[in-house]
């Protein structure tokens, strides 16, 4: 019986530490600051993250496309809106199953900065309704359009 009981307690003592590691990831809380006058993100742009990217903004919606590093099978779209200074978007990745790309969707945010005539986001990008849990992202807008 003694040993039941030091299993259960060492058991115990290894098992409540675990306790608070459960549940959701956490999500960056983000505040938008003030619109941008004159904001234009219509255009090329690129991301290291996501590749070459085509935005069209039309007032605060914002729809788009991706063309993924590594190739035509991870290319992907955008859809989202402009809230002030804070770019919100649900990205999908449709995939290719035959080459063993399966589909995948997910939101992201990225806080938009216009500075010496670039426009520029940084932000989070996650899976599914996570807009955080993927890692950090940023893209630049092509002077060139």
């Amino acid at each position: 019986m003694r040993l039941v009981s030091l299993a259960l307690a060492l058991l115990a003592v290894a098992v409540v530490p675990l306790a608070g590691c459960g549940g959701a990831p956490q999500m960056t809380q983000v505040t938008p600051g003030p619109h941008i006058p004159g904001l234009k993100l219509s255009g090329k742009w690129y991301s290291a993250e996501f590749g070459d990217m085509r935005l069209i903004q039309d007032d605060k919606r914002v729809t788009g496309t991706y063309e993924d590093p590594r190739g035509p099978d991870h290319n992907g779209r955008f859809d989202g809106r402009v809230e002030g200074d804070v770019l919100w978007l649900d990205w999908i990745k449709p995939g290719n199953t035959v080459a063993a790309v399966f589909p995948m969707r997910g939101s992201m945010w990225a806080r938009i900065t216009v500075k010496d005539g670039i426009t520029r986001v940084e932000g989070e990008w996650g899976y599914d309704e996570n807009h955080s849990d993927g890692g950090t992202w940023s893209a630049e807008k092509s002077q060139f359009q």
